[in-house]
């Protein structure tokens, strides 16, 4: 089954790749939804996030004044001596239920943190370079003494970058070994996180990619280097632009 992709440059770069579907009707569609799903998902995390992020940091904000705000107070209770053990009570347990909330408020992050860190295979190598410098802030020895707020925009940040990648297409370099073992490096044309081509300069050898939980899986298909080098010389504008043949690959998020 074949897909073919269009690319035209704009004031930047921009493709275009409209679908010519061969093959099963019914296979085809269900790529187009699982495609479809993959950009929703990955939209919608996006959004929550940003949507959430000014109400957690809020929330954040108006505990750690609250728990100031009691030290203070029993600290002036046990200053001027006062009688009050009932307020002074009182106090304690409104503290209490203030760093409770903290800690639950800490508890979620790390969850988020944890799926970040069980995404990161299926980045692509460029992809995961942008956002190392995040999650190793978060993942360090001293990420446990990260402020929550600091841990929450590191986190956001790493979503973003994702979001951002996965709506464009990217030109990389890169260099990796196919099934004979032997280290090369390829021009590889990423088409957000649903897959990849990629060609060496020779123009001999070539194949495409698709993302799995143990990273991104390469496999050799000579027969496109001329599809692919075409799509490497649109891009950099260095030819012009006409419908390229290339195979479609179904995810593998699901393999062990």
């Amino acid at each position: 089954m074949f897909i073919n992709f269009k690319f035209r440059i704009g004031s930047w770069m921009s493709l275009l790749f409209p679908i010519l579907i061969f093959g099963q009707v019914k296979e085809t569609h269900q790529y187009i939804k699982e495609w479809i799903q993959t950009e929703q998902l990955i939209s919608e995390e996006k959004n929550n996030w940003e949507s959430e992020k000014a109400t957690l940091l809020d929330l954040q904000d108006a505990l750690s004044a609250e728990i100031s705000e009691l030290e203070t107070k029993l600290e002036q209770f046990e200053k001027e001596n006062v009688g009050a053990a009932k307020n002074r009570s009182d106090l304690s347990l409104r503290k209490e239920e203030a760093e409770e909330t903290t800690k639950i408020f800490y508890k979620q992050i790390k969850e988020v943190e944890k799926e970040i860190k069980n995404i990161f295979p299926i980045l692509p190598s460029p992809l995961r370079d942008q956002t190392r410098a995040f999650l190793d802030k978060i993942n360090g020895n001293k990420s446990d003494n990260l402020p929550l707020r600091n841990r929450l925009d590191e986190a956001i940040s790493i979503l973003r970058n994702i979001h951002s990648f996965h709506r464009s297409v990217h030109f990389e370099r890169q260099e990796f070994s196919l099934d004979d073992g032997k280290s090369r490096e390829f021009s590889v044309l990423y088409f957000g996180l649903g897959v990849a081509y990629f060609v060496n300069e020779s123009g001999t050898v070539a194949g495409w990619g698709k993302p799995s939980l143990q990273g991104w899986l390469w496999t050799r298909q000579d027969t496109i280097a001329k599809e692919v080098s075409t799509g490497v010389a649109m891009i950099q504008n260095r030819t012009l632009p006409r419908f390229l043949k290339l195979p479609v690959p179904t995810p593998s998020y699901t393999e062990k």
